[in-house]
C-alpha cells in the first residue's frame, strides 16, 4: 500500500546491500538491523514478509510476545530459539533470509523473565547462536551446525523488529488537525520516544533511522477493501464491497488497521448464513392445506 512505499523501498534497499556484501570480510560490520514504527493494524508484519517476497528469500516471524525463553517448557510448545536454529541451518545455501521480531516494545521491565527475555533477544541482534544448543527434537547441535547458523546469521541474514508503540503514537498524534489526515512528521515517534520505555541498549542494536508507519487513510481502506474483494467468491463481493465502504470513514477514525477487513468479511458472512437459513426455512415450510383454514 502507498502509506508503506517509502519503508519497504528502504528495506529493500538495506536488505539488498545486506546480502550482497561480504560482511564477515568487512573489518566493520555494517549496521543492518531495521526497526519499523507503526501502530497496530498498519501492516508491519506484511511489509517484512513483502521484503522478503521481493527479494526471494525466506522470512521467519517471531513475536516477543509469545517467545519462549530456553529451558522452558509451554504446553509442549518449543522454545524460540531452536526455531531460529533451524530456520538458519535450512538457509545455509540460501542467498539470504529476513527475520521479523514483532512486539519489540513489549522487551523491557524488571522482572528476572523480562531480564532473560533480553538477553535472548539482543543475542539475536547481535548475531550471536548460544552454544550447546538443541533442535526441536532435542538433538544438540554439533560443532559444524552451530558455525554454519553463526555463519548464516552474521553475514546473509536481515533482522527487522516492529513495535506499535501505541501510547507514543496516540500522544504524538492528538494535534493533528483534519477527518483522517496524517499526523505530521514532528508527530512521529522519534529515539528519544523510544528510550523512555525501551533499554537504550536495545535501541542502539538498530539502526538511528526509525521506519514510520503513519495510520491508514481513508484511501488505504479503500485500496485494502478493493483488493481483498478481488480475492472472494462472487456471491460475498457485492455485500462486502458495499458494506466496507460504509465503514471506512469510522475505520480510518478508529485506526482499526487490518481489523477492519477480518471484522468486514466476518459479518458478510454471518448475514449470508442468516440468509440462507431463511431460504432454507421458507423452501422446507409445509404447504397449507384447505383442511388447515
Amino acid at each position: 500500500m502507498e502509506h508503506q512505499r517509502p519503508a519497504f523501498d528502504k528495506l529493500v534497499a538495506v536488505a539488498t546491500a545486506c546480502f550482497a556484501m561480504q560482511r564477515k570480510n568487512l573489518p566493520i560490520k555494517p549496521r543492518t538491523n531495521s526497526l519499523i514504527i507503526g501502530p497496530s493494524g498498519s501492516g508491519k508484519t506484511y511489509l517484512a514478509n513483502a521484503v522478503a517476497r521481493e527479494l526471494g528469500v525466506d522470512c521467519l516471524s517471531l513475536s516477543v510476545g509469545e517467545w519462549i525463553l530456553l529451558g522452558c517448557t509451554k504446553r509442549g510448545a518449543t522454545t524460540t530459539w531452536p526455531m531460529i536454529y533451524e530456520f538458519l541451518l535450512n538457509n545455509k545455501d540460501s542467498n539470504g533470509a529476513v527475520i521479523f521480531i514483532d512486539e519489540v516494545d513489549k522487551v523491557a521491565g524488571d522482572t528476572s523473565w523480562e531480564a532473560f527475555l533480553r538477553a535472548e533477544v539482543f543475542r539475536l541482534l547481535d548475531f550471536q547462536v548460544p552454544p550447546g544448543l538443541m533442535d526441536s527434537n532435542e538433538n544438540t547441535m554439533t560443532p559444524e551446525e552451530q558455525e554454519d547458523a553463526r555463519d548464516v546469521l552474521s553475514n546473509k541474514t536481515m533482522i527487522i523488529g516492529a513495535g506499535a508503540f501505541q501510547h507514543i503514537w496516540e500522544k504524538r498524534s492528538r494535534p493533528t488537525v483534519g477527518f483522517g489526515a496524517h499526523a505530521s512528521s514532528e508527530a512521529n515517534p522519534t529515539l528519544d520516544d523510544l528510550a523512555k520505555t525501551l533499554p537504550r541498549e536495545l535501541i542502539n542494536r538498530f539502526r538511528a533511522e526509525l521506519l514510520v508507519l503513519p495510520p491508514l487513510l481513508d484511501r488505504d481502506y479503500r485500496q485494502m477493501l478493493g483488493r481483498s474483494a478481488e480475492k472472494l467468491p462472487a456471491y460475498l463481493r457485492e455485500r462486502y464491497l458495499r458494506l466496507g465502504k460504509e465503514r471506512i470513514p469510522e475505520a480510518a477514525r478508529l485506526h482499526q488497521g487490518c481489523r477492519f477487513l477480518e471484522e468486514l468479511l466476518l459479518d458478510v458472512i454471518l448475514h449470508e448464513q442468516a440468509a440462507f437459513r431463511d431460504l432454507r426455512n421458507l423452501i422446507c415450510m409445509k404447504p397449507i392445506e384447505l383442511t388447515d383454514i
